[in-house]
């Protein structure tokens, strides 16, 4: 490969890596915002749920099939897509020079 292309996908990776951190993040916030006693229209819990949300719900389709997963009093999948998120995060950064 020539350096463009090396370029190119360093920087790739790194917007990857970027976006998947503030996802994250985002997602952090969420879980600390669901232990507070705020209205249920509070826009930016609405704006936290609507942008992690799809990160999520694809693993909570998954948990949802395991009746012992599924009847947990807390979300399980939240916490399977942040680790799943995470070990992406930690993939992308060791490909970083």
């Amino acid at each position: 490969m020539n350096n463009f292309a090396y370029l190119l996908l360093y920087l790739l990776t790194d917007i990857i890596d970027v976006f998947l951190s503030v996802v994250l993040f985002m997602m952090l916030l969420r879980a600390i915002m669901s232990w507070l006693p705020l209205s249920q229209d509070n826009p930016i819990e609405e704006f936290l749920f609507r942008v992690t949300e799809p990160f999520i719900f694809p693993v909570r389709a998954i948990v949802e099939r395991f009746e012992s997963l599924s009847s947990l009093p807390i979300d399980i999948s939240f916490f399977i897509s942040f680790i799943l998120l995470s070990i992406v995060v930690d993939v992308l950064s060791s490909f970083k020079v």
